[in-house]
């Protein structure tokens, strides 16, 4: 197993995300390159990787099921923002959506990236570390930071709102290079998935009116958690500090 553990970082959207990490001279030789396997977990490296767009991935009725999801969620923690959706066992209704969701991400994988070939992982051994529902609004946070889901190897985003729905909240990627920052909006619409490298730097700008919602799934080398968190450690769920080994 990848052992992932956080060596350094900051409160991010939500649990604890490595948001600052120099960047080294391998990047610049890699960012015209075709590079696969585990040097991909280096943030250095996977921020030159592409964030792969699959166009109205779920349908109206598997966005209703994740929304009811939520929504039960919320009502039995009393929170908003961030509901997680495996807390206490994954809902019967999603479990086929992330089942989906996991076996496009190993697709794109296996067309991009070669993290699982490398590893020598099989499908069985990729479990969502996480399945959460995120709402931006004027109640919830209006932003997400710059940061990478430090610990995962894959993570899908799913757009759940129109948009007529909101303002703002594009979807970004960063790359950092000698000292400055280049961010690019990717498009994202309702339906649609965003697959990518989970050490990719990436962030939400800035929602200025409306309500914005995403389902977020992380997925790693381990099996599903069931906890009311992102977990940071592997099952049973504790408190650990993670690093990549």
């Amino acid at each position: 197993q990848l052992r992932p553990t956080l060596v350094a970082g900051s409160p991010g959207c939500h649990g604890w995300h490595v948001t600052r990490l120099p960047l080294g001279a391998f990047a610049y030789r890699c960012s015209s390159a075709r590079v696969r396997g585990r040097i991909l977990l280096d943030p250095d490296v996977a921020q030159y990787s592409e964030m792969v767009r699959m166009p109205k991935f779920l349908s109206e009725e598997d966005m209703a099921l994740i929304r009811a999801a939520a929504l039960q969620h919320q009502t039995k923690h009393n929170v908003v923002g961030t509901q997680y959706l495996q807390s206490g066992g994954l809902p019967d209704d999603l479990l086929h959506i992330v089942d989906r969701l996991r076996d496009m991400a190993i697709d794109v994988d296996a067309q991009h990236w070669g993290l699982l070939e490398d590893f020598d992982l099989d499908v069985g051994d990729v479990g969502a570390r996480t399945v959460e529902f995120h709402e931006y609004s004027k109640v919830a946070r209006r932003t997400c930071g710059n940061h990478y889901d430090a610990g995962s190897l894959f993570t899908v985003d799913v757009l759940l709102s129109g948009g007529a729905d909101f303002e703002g909240g594009e979807m970004l990627s960063t790359l950092r290079s000698g000292g400055s920052e280049v961010q690019t909006v990717h498009a994202f619409e309702r339906g649609d998935c965003l697959v990518f490298l989970s050490h990719k730097w990436h962030s939400v700008a800035s929602l200025r009116s409306g309500t914005r919602c995403v389902f977020v799934i992380e997925f790693w080398d381990g099996t599903a958690c069931s906890g009311n968190h992102r977990c940071m450690g592997r099952p049973p769920c504790g408190d650990a500090e993670l690093t990549i080994e």
